[in-house]
């Protein structure tokens, strides 16, 4: 036992010694020449000798209590108990020190110290209470936030919710970089999304006004817009408005303040069914004239003209029943060629014409922009079908009828995690402003509702090999040189296999399989993810699939927006899609009698099957009819009767209005099954996703392409769990 000299004692009677107050600064002491030569030989020892290092700091502890140096002296000779292994006489050491000199310079480096050690030893409560001493005033950067990261994680083993908030918000406001900036703000949204309603409402309680008392109170919101509680949510979002914010609290304020701006809660958080039966028009009520501007030369041509016959069939201008006659709503078509100058004019023209009730079009980005200023200056409705978020933010008279990007990867979101209740995602996209817009949304919607993005990865928007980025999901990155060579070795090791009879060959890939890395740590792949999100189109997420398979990324959900929703996605990723669930505009073998009638009028007509594009025209048309019907040609009559409609179940998902009129359109859910697209809302269950087999042997085929089929290993029946023969396929590396 360390027993250090009685002189160092009685702080009080030594402050009247030197006329100081106690309440003051930390005592002055002045250490002779001789004082600082024992302390540096002290030292020197240490740095060379650590025994007699340690035995040269007890004996100037004992020696020299009232020292200046007595509590660097204590820190340091606490250090070096630690690194030999001494860690009960390193705790009594730091005790006496902070005991003695409560105010010395090094009292707050020698608790951090204490508080680890303590934490270390399975007390968090006296860890915790000698951390929250600490003056963070007194130290560095560095060592400051090393103490918050300390306190937080006290925090979190004490269970204490608002300690843990609470310093994590300080180590937020401390952050050196934007990257670690971000990585707190995740910490502090999955403290949150642990918590529910009530217990988010305790916290903010005690928390009062410090932060980040806003940053709770804008996740109630969430939650209660989650639930269609409007006006809880309205309320936790005004107590927000109201609190002292963090540093990335504004953008999360926005972010919550433009979701339940509009009552969006059926569209944005909550999956839903699809309305049950359409708002069939009755078109012998109708009459009247709609502008149509559409692309319908140039390079946007096809789109065009596929939108166009969407909007005829609706008008009826195809309609058998009327034996000939023409149908009783005319139709002025405008040619913008892609050119949103030719699109604002051909607004203005037909607004000028007082027949002219409303708009349909345009369809591109741009010249929707420009064809919504025009339409607002000039009061007449306009049913577009851009999926622009913008594009009729504070325009009365713009109806954008294209559901967004952002609110298909939320949609999807919402059904994966609180439907099928899958947590853990990761995420797959092209390096481009859309790419990077929808790993965003995404993102935030799955950690809103209480998921986790474990992986993240990226790919160039032309790129056709994906072995790279599917590598980076599944940790083959950041490795050590010890595990490169082991996965080396793995790999010869597979390699041999290929030129050994069957027997032998299983049982060398079993133990390449069993192969570790150094201290028996595993090897990659990881397959920590149960779901891959790829906001890509079906082209890309056809040739993504098989670098999964062969990757052994099997028995994943892949989950994907409207651009997967083509046939040939069948084709291209094969069986390798199957299970996947994504956002569709159109469905064309639904068994609901408006949609399949649909699906058969158009294939009459036009001989061919409709797209997303054909259906989301067939329905704003439809709408545009109900108007006619209901308002007459008056253009502001019109405008409101659809605003009040409610919700209509349209070909290309439901389309709906809020209290204040804004459109909202909820997409069809679908999915894949056995080489076939399923409806996701029509069964009411997601497609059957098969469960991984053993992993694929690959070897060169007569064509110089690499055949691959499942590993069979002696006792087991390796890819025939559905009772279907071993399937064989090619794959490119």
């Amino acid at each position: 036992m360390i027993r250090w000299g009685d002189g160092w004692v009685a702080s009080a009677t030594l402050c009247l010694v030197l006329a100081l107050g106690c309440a003051g600064g930390p005592i002055q002491r002045f250490d002779g020449s001789e004082v600082k030569r024992e302390y540096a030989e002290a030292l020197r020892l240490a740095g060379t000798e650590p025994a007699a290092g340690r035995a040269a700091l007890e004996r100037f502890l004992r020696s020299h209590p009232q020292s200046d140096l007595a509590d660097d002296a204590g820190l340091r000779l606490a250090e070096l108990q630690v690194a030999a292994g001494a860690r009960v006489a390193a705790t009594r050491t730091l005790e006496r020190v902070i005991k003695r000199q409560p105010s010395g310079d090094r009292t707050d480096s020698a608790r951090l110290l204490l508080a680890r050690l303590l934490a270390d030893r399975g007390l968090p409560r006296q860890a915790y209470r000698q951390a929250s001493k600490i003056r963070l005033d007194q130290l560095d950067a560095p060592a400051r936030r090393d103490t918050l990261r300390l306190l937080v994680e006290l925090a979190r083993d004490n269970r204490d919710t608002v300690a843990q908030l609470r310093w994590l918000a300080r180590l937020q406001a401390d952050a050196e970089s934007e990257a670690r900036l971000a990585a707190t703000d995740s910490e502090i949204r999955s403290v949150l999304n642990a918590l529910d309603a009530a217990e988010l409402d305790a916290v903010a309680e005690q928390l009062g006004r410090r932060v980040p008392a806003a940053r709770v109170r804008l996740r109630q919101a969430e939650l209660a817009f989650a639930a269609g509680e409007l006006e809880a949510a309205n309320d936790a979002l005004e107590r927000a408005r109201q609190l002292p914010l963090g540093r990335s609290d504004a953008a999360y304020l926005t972010a919550v303040e433009r979701r339940l701006a509009g009552g969006e809660a059926q569209r944005l958080l909550g999956y839903s069914p699809l309305a049950p039966t359409p708002g069939t028009p009755v078109l012998g009520r109708a009459s009247g004239t709609l502008g149509v501007v559409l692309p319908l030369t140039g390079r946007y041509a096809s789109y065009g003209e596929a939108t166009f016959q969407g909007i005829l069939l609706a008008t009826g201008h195809f309609d058998a029943s009327r034996q000939g006659r023409p149908s009783d709503i005319r139709l002025l078509v405008r040619d913008t060629g892609g050119d949103p100058a030719r699109a604002a004019a051909a607004i203005r023209e037909l607004a000028g014409r007082s027949e002219v009730s409303a708009i349909l079009g345009p369809m591109l980005a741009a010249e929707s922009e420009a064809a919504a200023a025009v339409a607002q200056e000039l009061g007449i409705p306009l049913l577009t079908f851009s999926r622009r978020e913008s594009v009729d933010e504070g325009r009365d008279r713009v109806l954008r009828l294209g559901e967004t990007p952002r609110l298909e990867a939320e949609l999807m979101a919402a059904y994966a995690v609180e439907t099928l209740g899958l947590k853990r995602f990761a995420i797959l996209y092209p390096d481009l402003e859309f790419g990077r817009g929808l790993r965003a949304a995404f993102w935030d919607a799955v950690e809103a509702r209480g998921g986790e993005v474990v992986g993240v990865a990226r790919y160039e928007p032309e790129a056709t090999d994906f072995s790279k980025p599917v590598r980076r999901l599944i940790g083959y990155e950041l490795l050590t040189n010890g595990q490169v060579e082991a996965i080396r070795e793995r790999d010869r090791l597979l390699k041999r296999a290929k030129r050994l009879p069957p027997e032998a060959a299983a049982e060398l890939r079993k133990s390449a399989r069993e192969t570790t890395g150094p201290m028996d740590s595993a090897l990659p792949p990881f397959i920590d993810f149960e779901a891959l999100f790829i906001p890509d189109s079906h082209e890309t997420v056809g040739l993504i699939a098989p670098h999964l398979a062969f990757h052994s990324v099997r028995g994943v959900r892949l989950l994907g927006t409207s651009p997967w929703n083509d046939p040939e996605l069948l084709r291209l990723g094969g069986r390798h899609v199957d299970g996947a669930v994504f956002t569709a505009g159109s469905f064309g073998a639904s068994q609901r009698p408006h949609m399949a009638e649909y699906e058969r009028r158009f294939s009459e007509r036009f001989d061919r099957a409709p797209g997303d594009l054909a259906a989301a025209a067939f329905d704003a048309a439809n709408l545009a009819v109900v108007g006619l019907a209901r308002a007459g040609t008056d253009r502001a009559g019109l405008l409101r009767s659809l605003r009040s409609l409610g919700r209509w179940a349209g070909v290309s998902g439901t389309i709906g209005f809020d209290r204040d009129g804004t459109p909202w359109k909820r997409p069809h859910l679908l999915g894949v099954e056995r080489g076939a697209f399923v409806s996701v809302d029509e069964r009411g269950e997601p497609p059957f996703l098969h469960i991984p087999g053993p992993p694929l042997v690959c070897e060169p085929g007569p064509d110089g392409e690499e055949v691959c089929v499942p590993e069979t290993i002696e006792g087991d029946d390796a890819g025939m769990g559905d009772g279907s023969e071993p399937a064989t396929q090619k794959t490119s590396r």
